[in-house]
């Protein structure tokens, strides 16, 4: 990949990554959050938030690996 194709697909990663936490955060201060379902599907769209880090690319086109504490560390 070019490194204007990289920074793209970054782009639409943190995007996306962005939309999921704005609609768990929606879901979280609906009048009916406290339902499991609810919990359910705020969960489910920050873990998917967080794992699309994985998709970041680093800067020699290599995905970025993250360290359980969240510090990149290239592989």
């Amino acid at each position: 990949m070019t490194p204007r194709e990289q920074a793209a697909f970054n782009e639409g990663v943190e995007a996306m990554r962005q939309m999921a936490m704005a609609a768990a955060v929606s879901i979280e201060v609906r009048d009916d959050a406290r339902e499991v379902r609810q919990q359910a599907a705020a969960a489910a769209l920050h873990g998917l938030a967080e794992g699309a880090k994985v998709l970041l690319l680093g800067a020699e086109g290599t995905h970025q690996t993250r360290t359980p504490k969240g510090e990149a560390a290239n592989g």
